[in-house]
C-alpha cells in the first residue's frame, strides 16, 4: 500500500477517528477525516485505493477535490461554501504519519530516525499484515513493551534466543531502544524501538516490522503489525515468532488488566534496572494528560 501516485489514498482509525490521507494531484499529501460536511458520510472504501477523480461520499455522492474544497453538492438547490475538515501528515522514510491536530508541529523524531539510519528501509516490500485485539488497556500493554523483565516466564523461545540477563532498555526523549545478546554470542544486527505514545518499530538487515498500538476502548487495544522485507528474502519464521511472542504478551497483559480492573491493586514499584521504559511512558502520558483542560 502506498499513496505515492496522485490520486492514491489510505484510510484508518486513529484512536477512533476515521482519517483518510490522499496523494494531491500537485504531488501533496494530505490528510482529512473521512467525514462529508453534509450529514457525516464515508468518503472512501476500504483502508486504500484509488480516488483520482476525487473524494465522492459515498452517502449522498457530495463531491470534494483532492485538496479537500468542496467541488459540488449534488442536487442540493443551493450554494455551500465548505471543506473537509483537515488533519496533519508528515511522511519518514516511506512510512506516513498523521496528527489529528491540523495545526501541530513538525514531524521530528530525532534520535529515533538517527538510530535507523542504517537501515535500507526504503528497499524492503509488504510482505505480510495481521491485526490482533488485545483485551487490555493500550497503557497496559505499552507498559509490557517496555521492559524485558518478563521474558524467562512468558516467552520460553525468545527466552532461549537471548540472554535476558543481558537485557538492556536505554531510554531516550519519548523514545526507547531495546538489546539483547544472542545466547550463542554472536552480535544482535536489528534494532528494536518504541516512540511514544504507540509506535514500535523493529528493524533487521533484511526486513522490519512496524507495530501499532490503537485504543479501541478502555480495556481493549488493537496491534497491528506490518511486516517488510527485502525481495527474495521474505522470512516465514520472523513472523511466526513475532506473532507467537503477540499471544505470549496478550495472555499476561489480559490477565493484568482484569486484576486491575478488580480493584485490588494500586500502585506497585518500577525497577531501576529493568523498567525505566515503563517511568517513561507514565511520565509522558501524565505529562499528556496535564495538558487537557
Amino acid at each position: 500500500m502506498n499513496v505515492e501516485r496522485p490520486g492514491t489514498y489510505l484510510a484508518g482509525d486513529v484512536a477512533g477517528w476515521r482519517v483518510v490521507v490522499v496523494r494531491g494531484d500537485d504531488g501533496e499529501l494530505r490528510g482529512f477525516h473521512d467525514v462529508c460536511r453534509h450529514r457525516a458520510g464515508p468518503l472512501v472504501d476500504g483502508d486504500h485505493g484509488s480516488c483520482a477523480g476525487g473524494l465522492v461520499c459515498r452517502y449522498h455522492g457530495w463531491a470534494y477535490d483532492l485538496d479537500g474544497t468542496l467541488r459540488r453538492a449534488r442536487d442540493f438547490g443551493c450554494d455551500v461554501d465548505t471543506a473537509l475538515l483537515p488533519v496533519a501528515t508528515a511522511t519518514w522514510r516511506g512510512l506516513v504519519f498523521v496528527h489529528l491536530d491540523p495545526a501541530a508541529p513538525p514531524l521530528d523524531l530525532g534520535g529515533f530516525a538517527a538510530e535507523c539510519a542504517a537501515f535500507e528501509m526504503e528497499a524492503f516490500r509488504l510482505a505480510h499484515e495481521a491485526s490482533h485485539v488485545v483485551e487490555c488497556n493500550w497503557k497496559t500493554y505499552a507498559d509490557n513493551y517496555g521492559e524485558g523483565y518478563h521474558i524467562p516466564l512468558v516467552h520460553p523461545e525468545l527466552h532461549r534466543q537471548v540472554d535476558a540477563r543481558a537485557y538492556r532498555v536505554d531510554v531516550f526523549d519519548r523514545w526507547v531502544r531495546h538489546s539483547a545478546p544472542a545466547r550463542d554470542g554472536s552480535l544482535t544486527t536489528g534494532r528494536w524501538l518504541w516512540r511514544f505514545p504507540n509506535l514500535a518499530l523493529n528493524l533487521y538487515p533484511d526486513g522490519m516490522n512496524v507495530e501499532r498500538f490503537t485504543p479501541l476502548g478502555p480495556t481493549t487495544t488493537r496491534v497491528d503489525y506490518t511486516f517488510f522485507f527485502r525481495p527474495g528474502a521474505e522470512d516465514e519464521a520472523t513472523v511466526a515468532l513475532s506473532t507467537e511472542i503477540l499471544d505470549e504478551d496478550r495472555r499476561i497483559c489480559e490477565a493484568v488488566q482484569r486484576n486491575l480492573a478488580a480493584g485490588a491493586y494500586d500502585t506497585g514499584w518500577l525497577s531501576p534496572r529493568h523498567e525505566e521504559g515503563l517511568a517513561l511512558l507514565q511520565r509522558l502520558v501524565l505529562e499528556s494528560v496535564s495538558k487537557i483542560d
